[in-house]
């Protein structure tokens, strides 16, 4: 129903790689957890599909993507949702290691990229959106980066993972925290500083 997306660079549709990363990735660490009950499994798997279906129809029916649009763009998807899920911990200990150089490269990486992607031939607001993305990818891998080599982080379940427990905090607690975005104590912090060797390792 577009009349200008024949004129834009569509290929690959990023909405496909993105709704079919994220559900894959969520499918993933949700088959990882057997502690979720089978209803609860069932339905969260029923809403991946249905939220991915959405996704990847909308940009047909829309008129904005073609066929092969989506399909290498779900494929795309598949291959980082994969690449994300077997090196995570090696990716984890790169970035979040003693080295900056993970970080300046994302940067530089980023800079290129906004630098070499063409213009839009129509006035269009992806480009400022995915210029925007990238640069608060990069500020939240900087700012993980930083909140990891405080006392304050766990290395569990990941490097740099921020320590809730609702069991301690309760429901008030729990709210406020996200209100006011900052910390509430739970009580000693389990990062020990020799943690650090795994980092470094």
């Amino acid at each position: 129903m577009s009349g200008s997306a024949a004129l834009e660079y569509g290929f690959p549709s990023t909405h496909s790689t993105n709704a079919v990363s994220v559900a894959l990735y969520g499918l993933l660490t949700l088959n990882a957890s057997p502690a979720v009950s089978p209803h609860v499994r069932i339905g969260l798997q029923l809403l991946a599909a249905t939220y991915t279906f959405s996704i990847i129809f909308g940009r047909l029916y829309c008129g904005m993507h073609g066929f092969l649009d989506v399909i290498v763009g779900t494929i795309l998807g598949t291959f980082l949702t994969i690449v994300q899920w077997v090196f995570q911990r090696d990716i984890d200990a790169y970035v979040f290691g003693d080295s900056f150089i993970p970080i300046l490269a994302i940067a530089i990486g980023i800079l290129v990229l906004v630098r070499i992607h063409p213009e839009p031939a129509d006035a269009c607001p992806c480009f400022d959106d995915g210029v925007a993305f990238a640069a608060v990818i990069f500020g939240v891998e900087l700012g993980n980066r930083h909140y990891s080599k405080t006392i304050w982080s766990w290395n569990e379940p990941s490097l740099g993972t921020v320590p809730y427990e609702y069991q301690q905090l309760g429901l008030v607690k729990s709210f406020l925290r996200v209100i006011l975005g900052k910390k509430i104590a739970i009580g000693n912090p389990r990062r020990s500083r020799e943690t650090h060797a795994f980092q470094a390792s």
